[in-house]
C-alpha cells in the first residue's frame, strides 16, 4: 500500500491509501474545493459546520478546518514503521494521527491522540480514530454508479449479511455546488459491539478493482460515516461524537488521551481476498474437536452427566470438553437469574469440579468453563450490593435478566480474581468460555461520564482476560456474546477463538458462517453443529460440513446417536483435520446469489480455499457446496480455474452430483445437501 499525505496552501493536511499497484493511475482532483482534515475533532465551544450536519455529525467542524501541518516522525524498525503526524490548533492544542505498518502484515494500524496544551480544561466532543479522504484517487471526475459502499448487517443469530450498493443510492453524489453534506452514518450505542451493523465500511472502486476497508476496535459504542461535500468520498469513525452517541471527554491541562485503534487496507481482487489483510494470521497449531454440553443438557450439566458423555466422546477425536452455563449454585432449573455469584451447585456436583476435571483430563481433552463475569443476575448475592454494580444517573442499570458489575472498581476485580482465576487455578482448567448476554446501554456514570465510561469499562473487561493469560499461561480463551455480538478486532484479538453466533441449531448455520470469513480468521471462529438422533444423514452432512469453515465445535443428543450416524461425524471429522491447515491458511472465495431469508433459506452457496496468492494460480483447493432447496436443480460451477483438476478426497451427500470433468456440482431440487471436496491441479 501507498499511503499519502497532501498539505494544501493553508497548511490542512488530508490522507488516503492506494494499491502499489496503481499508484500510477493516481490523479489530482483539477477541482477540489475542500480538505478534509486527516483528525476530524471538535471542541465544544466552537461552531459545527455549515452544511446542514448540526445534530448529525461533527465532521467537518470549525475544530478539525483549523488544524494545521506542525511535524511529521517517521521511525522504522525490523518490527515495521510507526509516522507520527502532529497538527495544532490555534490555542496550540497537539493533535496526532498515529499509524504503525507492522512487518508481514497487509493492513495499517491508525488511531488519534489529542494533548491539551494550554492552562484550562478542554472539553471534546467528537475525536475520530480514522479518516480516510480521497476516494476515488484514480479519476479527474468520479463516474457516477463506479463507486460502491459496503457493510455487514447482523442480528442475533444471523450475523453478517452483505449489504452492497452503489453510493447514489445513500445520496452520496455531489449537488450543483459543495454545500449540503451528503452523509450516510451507522453505528451502535452499548457494549455490544455488533448489533445492527458489524463495525466495518467498505469502499469499492469497480472500474479499478480497487476495495477499501476500514474496520473498528469495537469495544463498545462506534460510528462509521461515508460523507461527501465535493468530488470524492471521505470516510471517517472511531467512537461516536457527543450528538450521536453521547461521547465527550474533558481533557485536564497536559492531558494527552487516545482513540481505540481502527485498521484501513485496499488492495484489488474479490471482498474476501481484500478483508483477508485486515486480519491477524492466526497462529493454529492443530485442528482439535471442541466439544460443548450446552445443546445437551440446556443449562443443566452435572458430574453424572459429564461422567456418562466422556467415555463416548473420547472414542471421537474430541479435544476439549466445556462445562457450559448452569454448573455453578441457583435457586432453580432457570440460571439465568443467579448468575454473578459463581459457587459451585453442590447438588450437581456433589464433590466440586475437581474430579470433573480430572476425569475430562484422564480421556485426554481439555477441560473448560463456562462464566458471565461482566454481569449478575437479579437474584444473585452479588447484584444486592449495588455500590458494586454499574449505574446511569446514580441508579442500577438494570435489564430484565441482568444487572452488570462496574468493571473500574478494584473491588470487583478481586471478587473476580477469586471467584473466577483462582477457581481455574485450583481445579485445573485449561479453558475459558466467556459469555455476555446484555448490553450497559448508551450511557453510564464514572470517572468519565457518557460514553466514556463504556470504553472504561470495557477496558477494565479486556484487563481481566489479560490477567487469566499472565496468571494461567497457555488456558484458552473463547469470546462469546450471544453468539456473535462482540465479533471485533478488540475481543478476537485479544483471545485464542470466538463463537460464530447462536445460530446453534437453523438452517442458516452455512451462511452466517461464510459471511464471518470477512472479519475473523477461520482458525479462530468457533461453528456449531448440534447433533439429533432423530435426523438423517443429509441433514448431518448440511450442518457437519458449515463447521469446516471454522473450527468444529459439537453439541446436542449424542448419547442417543446411531453406529452410522457417529461414523458419519468421524468421517467428516478426518476430512476436516486432514484439510484444516489448507481452510486455516488459504484464502477463500465465495459463490452464489445472496440468500435472501435466513430463517429459511433457498438457494446455493459455494465457498473454497486455495493455497496459492491467487485462485488462478492455485494448485491446491477445498471447495464446499450447500444446496438449500433452491426449487429447481441447478448445475453450480466451482469456480476454479482452468486445468486439469482432481478429486482427491470427498465427503458429504450423495444427493449432489460431482463432475469433475467440467468442475461441476448438481444440487438437488430440494432438501438441504452439502458436499465438501478436496481437489489438486494436475501438471
Amino acid at each position: 500500500m501507498v499511503t499519502r499525505y497532501l498539505i494544501d496552501g493553508h497548511q490542512h493536511v488530508e490522507w488516503t491509501v492506494f494499491p502499489v499497484a496503481l499508484a500510477q493511475s493516481v490523479v489530482a482532483p483539477p477541482d477540489q474545493v475542500n480538505t478534509f482534515s486527516l483528525i476530524q475533532a471538535k471542541r465544544r465551544q466552537e461552531p459545527y459546520d455549515k452544511n446542514f450536519s448540526n445534530g448529525s455529525t461533527s465532521f467537518n467542524s470549525a475544530t478539525a478546518r483549523s488544524l494545521t501541518f506542525a511535524s511529521q516522525l517517521i521511525v522504522p524498525s525490523s518490527a515495521g514503521v510507526h509516522v507520527t503526524t502532529a497538527l495544532v490548533d490555534p490555542d496550540g492544542n497537539r493533535y496526532t494521527q498515529e499509524l504503525v505498518w507492522q512487518a508481514a502484515e497487509r493492513r495499517l494500524k491508525t488511531w488519534t491522540t489529542f494533548t491539551n496544551q494550554t492552562a484550562t480544561p478542554q472539553t471534546l466532543d467528537g475525536l475520530a480514530s480514522v479518516c480516510l479522504a480521497g476516494l476515488s484517487p484514480f479519476h479527474a471526475k468520479q463516474k457516477t454508479g463506479d463507486l460502491d459502499l459496503l457493510r455487514l448487517r447482523s442480528k442475533w443469530a444471523m450475523e453478517g449479511r452483505l449489504e452492497q450498493r452503489p453510493i447514489e443510492e445513500y445520496g452520496l453524489e455531489e449537488s450543483w455546488k459543495p454545500s449540503g453534506l451528503g452523509l450516510e452514518s451507522f453505528g451502535q450505542n452499548g457494549t455490544m459491539p455488533v448489533r445492527r451493523f458489524f463495525p466495518l465500511v467498505g469502499v469499492q472502486d469497480k472500474d479499478q478493482d480497487c476495495l477499501w476497508l476500514v474496520q473498528l476496535a469495537g469495544k463498545a459504542s462506534w460510528r462509521l460515516n461515508a460523507a461527501r461535500l465535493d468530488d470524492r468520498l471521505v470516510v471517517f469513525g472511531g467512537l461516536p461524537d457527543r450528538d450521536t452517541g453521547a461521547w465527550f471527554r474533558e481533557v485536564a491541562p497536559g492531558e494527552t488521551i487516545h482513540t481505540p485503534f481502527a485498521y484501513v487496507t485496499c488492495g484489488q481482487g474479490p471482498l474476501l481476498q481484500v478483508s483477508k489483510r485486515l486480519l491477524a494470521p492466526a497462529q493454529a497449531s492443530d485442528a482439535s474437536v471442541v466439544y460443548n454440553e450446552w445443546a445437551t443438557t440446556w443449562g443443566e450439566p452435572t458430574t453424572a452427566s459429564i461422567n456418562r458423555a466422556l467415555p463416548l466422546l473420547a472414542a471421537h477425536r474430541i479435544g476439549t470438553y466445556v462445562i457450559d452455563a448452569g454448573w455453578f449454585r441457583k435457586g432453580s432449573t432457570n440460571f439465568d437469574p443467579q448468575i454473578g455469584d459463581w459457587q459451585v451447585d453442590r447438588d450437581a456436583f456433589p464433590d466440586g469440579l475437581k474430579p470433573v476435571v480430572a476425569a475430562i483430563h484422564h480421556r485426554g481433552m481439555k477441560a473448560g468453563i463456562w462464566f458471565e463475569f461482566e454481569n449478575v443476575g437479579p437474584e444473585s448475592d452479588r447484584a444486592k450490593d449495588e455500590a458494586v454494580l454499574a449505574k446511569r444517573d446514580g441508579q442500577v442499570v438494570a435489564t430484565l435478566k441482568r444487572r452488570f458489575l462496574d468493571m473500574t472498581q478494584p473491588v470487583n476485580r478481586q471478587f473476580l480474581q477469586t471467584r473466577m482465576i483462582d477457581l481455574l487455578k485450583a481445579n485445573g482448567f485449561d479453558y475459558l468460555k466467556v459469555d455476555y448476554n446484555d448490553t450497559l446501554g448508551p450511557v453510564i456514570d464514572g470517572t468519565h461520564p457518557g460514553a466514556a465510561a463504556l470504553e472504561d469499562q470495557i477496558d477494565a473487561t479486556l484487563a481481566v482476560l489479560a490477567d487469566v493469560h499472565r496468571q494461567l499461561p497457555g488456558l484458552q480463551i473463547e469470546n462469546c456474546s450471544s453468539g456473535g455480538h462482540r465479533l471485533t478486532p478488540a475481543f478476537i484479538e485479544n483471545t485464542e477463538f470466538s463463537s460464530f453466533s447462536d445460530a446453534h441449531d437453523t438452517l442458516a448455520i452455512p451462511i452466517v458462517a461464510a459471511n464471518e470469513l470477512v472479519v475473523i480468521p477461520p482458525a479462530k471462529n468457533l461453528i456449531w453443529c448440534v447433533l439429533h438422533a432423530d435426523e438423517d444423514l443429509e441433514t448431518l452432512y448440511y450442518h457437519l460440513i458449515a463447521t469446516f469453515l471454522g473450527r468444529i465445535c459439537l453439541s446436542g443428543d449424542i448419547r442417543d446417536l446411531s453406529a452410522a450416524q457417529w461414523a458419519t461425524v468421524d468421517a467428516g471429522i478426518a476430512f476436516y483435520q486432514a484439510h484444516a491447515p489448507l481452510i486455516f491458511n488459504g484464502t477463500a472465495y465465495r459463490l452464489g446469489a445472496p440468500v435472501l431469508s435466513y430463517h429459511d433459506p433457498h438457494g446455493v452457496q459455494v465457498v473454497g480455499f486455495y493455497n496459492g496468492a491467487t485462485l488462478a494460480d492455485s494448485a491446491e483447493a477445498v471447495v464446499m457446496v450447500w444446496s438449500m432447496a433452491p426449487e429447481a436443480a441447478t448445475v453450480v460451477e466451482l469456480g476454479l480455474p482452468a486445468g486439469q483438476w482432481q478429486v482427491v478426497a470427498r465427503y458429504g451427500s450423495d444427493q449432489l452430483h460431482v463432475d469433475e470433468a467440467n468442475l461441476r456440482v448438481t444440487a438437488a431440487s430440494a432438501g438441504y445437501h452439502a458436499i465438501a471436496l478436496a481437489l489438486k491441479r494436475q501438471g
